[in-house]
């Protein structure tokens, strides 16, 4: 009887120890149906902890078998430091201010004009010297050898070609006695020679 007790006592002082030695860690039984992730999820914990506490290579547990799944509050035994979140720094980037050009305006080059007065182009007034022909100039020799400024006793026949003064519109110059002596020609026997005849014929043109 005493041996049987001692072994009891014993036993139980060593199960008093061994639970004392665990008694922060949880240990439960694994039944059918379950899973590292379901009972991760149960004890809070997560499967890579139950892997490291259980030192499992797979997700393969065995119905029966226990399995520690943490601290006795159900936290992991192994504490995970904290990593706060990596904050990417953005990079400010002042908007673009958009440079505006200024366009100095040009006004249009107003190109000047030389103002150029009209030529005027001056007459040449040449001396109208008749036509000429030796019937004339022999006339011209009968009536008053050859002087513009002959005139007849009576003041009626004026120069060269004794031309009755109507005739000559008051206009007695050389060019105007040439210019009448050869229109009346012309029109009265049509040639000085036909004249020169006439003058032949009656002493008179």
């Amino acid at each position: 009887m005493k041996k049987q007790l001692i072994a009891i006592t014993g036993a139980i002082a060593l199960s008093t120890a061994a639970f004392a030695g665990t008694a922060s860690a949880k240990t439960v039984t694994i039944h059918a149906g379950d899973t590292l992730s379901g009972l991760a999820q149960t004890h809070g914990t997560t499967v890579n902890t139950l892997k490291q506490l259980n030192g499992l290579t797979s997700d393969l547990i065995y119905a029966g078998a226990p399995i520690e799944v943490g601290g006795s509050n159900g936290q992991a035994t192994q504490k995970t430091a904290y990593q706060a979140p990596v904050q990417k720094q953005t990079t400010y980037k002042a908007p673009v201010k958009q440079v505006q050009t200024q366009t100095t305006y040009k006004a249009p080059v107003q190109q000047k004009q030389t103002y150029k007065a009209p030529v005027q182009k001056q007459a040449t007034t040449k001396a109208y010297t008749g036509s000429s022909s030796s019937a004339k100039s022999w006339i011209a020799n009968k009536e008053s050898t050859n002087n513009y400024n002959a005139r007849s006793a009576t003041g009626k026949y004026i120069g060269k070609y004794q031309l009755d003064k109507s005739y000559l519109n008051g206009d007695y110059s050389p060019a105007n006695q040439e210019r009448v002596a050869d229109k009346y020609v012309k029109d009265r026997y049509g040639s000085w020679s036909n004249a020169k005849s006439a003058w032949q014929q009656k002493g008179w043109y």
